[in-house]
């Protein structure tokens, strides 16, 4: 046993490393939202999109894998914080899922950004196969993996249509 673990020391005992947590994993509180947290904690991925989406497809791959890497940490956080199975207040997994759905549209406009938003939304909520495949991983893993499976999905149909010249 270690002197931490003897004195029951962690950061999961201080007040501001939970607040700091739940800021992260809320999207700056947007989590804690009532009505519709996954709707508003997709927004910041719009916004993590427009402003990457003029770095090379390198740089950007790097930012997002580290985003996803961070996501996946701060949603096992709040998790083990809350003490409870993917809280509705953790929303960082719709912001990771909304930026995979815009991820490499360079001449994204905003009747296809708003149709991404559309979709991906909609794709979360019915979690059509094999969506809820990926549920089933436990802790952050899980909670982060579903919404990258639909981000996954609603670029490529994104890209579908951008084939059909829909946009």
């Amino acid at each position: 046993m270690t002197t931490l673990e003897r004195t029951n020391y962690s950061w999961k005992n201080r007040p501001e490393a939970k607040r700091f947590i739940r800021l992260l994993g809320s999207c700056c509180y947007l989590g804690y939202i009532k009505k519709y947290p996954g709707t508003f904690g997709s927004l910041p991925g719009i916004v993590f999109f427009l402003i990457t989406k003029d770095y090379n497809i390198w740089l950007q791959s790097l930012i997002l894998a580290a985003f996803l890497v961070f996501a996946v940490f701060v949603s096992q956080a709040m998790e083990d914080i809350d003490e409870t199975k993917d809280p509705v207040e953790i929303v960082i997994d719709e912001t990771a899922g909304m930026w995979i759905a815009l991820f490499g549209l360079w001449d994204a406009n905003l009747t296809m950004i708003i149709s991404a938003f559309l979709l991906f939304r909609l794709l979360d909520v019915l979690k059509p196969f094999p969506i809820p495949i990926f549920q089933t991983f436990k802790g952050g893993k899980g909670i982060v993996a579903d919404d990258v499976a639909v981000g996954m999905i609603t670029n490529l149909i994104i890209r579908l249509l951008l084939l059909k010249g829909v946009f």
